[in-house]
């Protein structure tokens, strides 16, 4: 997904450039100190402005005042905000040497024990990056299909049972659990099965993490290290209880590893090639770093898939002839089946694929990437001093009309198409819910193959709608954006469309209807 691009300056001197336009020539670099942005408090700087919640919709709403690069400051740290395209594309190309994650993350995370690919930098980053590279591979994705085929009749099988029983089903809940189980069996080979519910209590511990990372990361200093608030408390105790689980999944695999020697140098999961690593080869990888890679491949598995997967059915309810077109293309692929059996199947499933992409073009999951310059740098025109904070807002950048055509509109055609650059109204550099450059997400793969797995598998076997009496669907913050209100209607498809015959067929039981909430 990655693009060169040159960088351009989004404001001429002197004054900010208007939201929507791009400036074609620098008179002169500018300092922060000339960059626009929000006046704040002395002290405080704009502090009270930010509700962390929506962190991402008040950054996304000074960009279209201030233009697509301003700052503003949380206490006396000065914060550089960026939703142009090519300047977003530029820093994700010169990582990790220019820039990094925020600065504040690592120590974060690191005190919850997440020390692993997600937070490193230099070395330590390239070394685990391989590893995790190999786990997310396309060849181990597809040794790994069957599982993920047999995860994905779990779900099914508690859909069906609810829709049966009339039960309430928690949509987003059980999108989490589906993706906790895919993950800790590709990733650890460990089955928590928390679908059928065996692995309840680690979900409930997990779902506590990002918002707690979000809190922390923005916070104007380490209050937690001085007074610990009920919700750092529950962070603790969830904590505890994530690394009794993770040993279990690392004891499990020291134990395969010991039954079979062969795994040492042919591992089939991730969890399996560190700890061959580390015991075998002895490679510099510590307790911590497998455990914080653990959980980092279980905490980035888990909420930004389900998410995303909310966020589709969010769409589909709100579009009933887009969810008409999944399901005949589905009726198409899968014949007479009623889960996605072969893996080649997934790649014909071109419209369920733009349903996604466009799902993640406008609710992003990540809609701020948050870096820092690891040097000083020019960027856009712009002198930034080493450690300032950069926010790169690439959720807004794929919403202008000038990257796509009818930007805040519900389009997936516009992904059926092969698009052909930006004068045809589809900007594929301004698609970056992946991230892009060398630090591109290693479990891109893993995620598109889950959702379309999953959701082929629901429209398929179940028609959706908004429930009666719902409220709005809203964007709520915590690192990741997730939507908050998500209650649907389930009914089970009892017929599908032939694509031979144009006739309704005969596809299962009577149907059924329960509230996902």
């Amino acid at each position: 997904m990655e693009t060169s691009a040159q960088a351009t300056c989004p404001f001429h001197a002197p004054s900010a450039t208007k939201a929507g336009e791009r400036s074609t020539s620098v008179h002169s670099h500018r300092t922060l100190k000339e960059l626009p942005g929000p006046d704040g408090l002395p002290i405080l700087g704009n502090i009270l402005q930010l509700d962390l919640t929506h962190l991402h919709s008040i950054l996304e709403q000074w960009a279209g005042t201030y233009g697509s690069i301003y700052k503003f400051r949380i206490a006396q740290k000065t914060v550089v905000a960026i939703s142009d395209t090519d300047l977003i594309n530029e820093v994700l190309r010169k990582r990790p040497a220019a820039y990094r994650r925020l600065e504040s993350i690592e120590p974060v995370l690191k005190e919850m024990g997440i020390d692993g690919v997600f937070s490193a930098e230099g070395e330590q980053w390239l070394r685990q990056r391989r590893t995790a590279m190999q786990a997310l591979n396309t060849a181990h994705l597809k040794s790994f299909f069957p599982t993920l085929m047999k995860v994905t009749e779990r779900l099914k099988k508690r859909w069906d049972q609810a829709t049966s029983d009339g039960a309430p089903i928690d949509v987003q809940e059980d999108l989490m659990r589906y993706t906790i189980d895919v993950t800790s069996n590709l990733a650890f080979g460990y089955d928590v099965n928390t679908l059928e519910g065996k692995g309840d209590d680690i979900q409930r511990h997990l779902e506590k993490v990002f918002p707690m990372v979000n809190r922390r990361i923005n916070a104007p200093f380490p209050y937690w290290h001085f007074v610990k608030l009920p919700a750092d408390r529950a962070l603790d105790d969830a904590l505890v209880a994530i690394r009794k689980a993770l040993a279990e999944f690392i004891a499990h695999s020291r134990e395969r590893l010991a039954q079979n020697p062969e795994l040492a140098t042919h591992p089939t999961n991730f969890l399996e090639a560190m700890l061959a690593a580390r015991d075998v080869d002895g490679a510099d990888i510590t307790d911590e770093e497998i455990f914080g890679n653990v959980l980092t491949m279980l905490i980035g598995g888990e909420d930004s898939t389900a998410a995303t997967m909310a966020w589709m059915l969010h769409f589909l309810t709100e579009y009933p002839d887009i969810q008409l077109r999944v399901q005949q293309e589905l009726d198409e692929v899968l014949g007479s089946v009623d889960v996605l059996h072969d893996m080649r199947d997934a790649e014909r499933l071109t419209y369920l694929e733009a349903v996604s992409f466009e799902t993640m073009r406008l609710k992003s999951v990540f809609p701020i990437l948050f870096l820092g310059a690891n040097k000083d740098v020019e960027l856009g025109g712009v002198d930034i001093p080493e450690g300032t904070a950069i926010f790169l807002l690439t959720r807004k950048c794929g919403m202008q009309e000038r990257e796509f055509t009818a930007a805040d509109q519900f389009q997936p055609e516009r992904w059926v198409a092969s698009p052909r650059g930006q004068e045809s109204g589809h900007n594929p550099k301004a698609f970056v819910p992946f991230g892009a450059g060398p630090r591109l997400c290693p479990g891109r793969n893993l995620a598109l193959l889950e959702m379309k797995t999953a959701m082929a598998m629901l429209f398929r076997n179940f028609s959706v709608e908004r429930s009666v009496g719902a409220k709005p669907v809203a964007e709520h913050f915590g690192f990741l954006m997730a939507p908050e209100n998500l209650a649907v209607t389930f009914r089970q498809r009892t017929q599908f469309v032939s694509q031979e015959t144009g006739h309704a067929e005969v596809l299962g039981s009577c149907p059924s209807m329960t509230v996902g909430a």
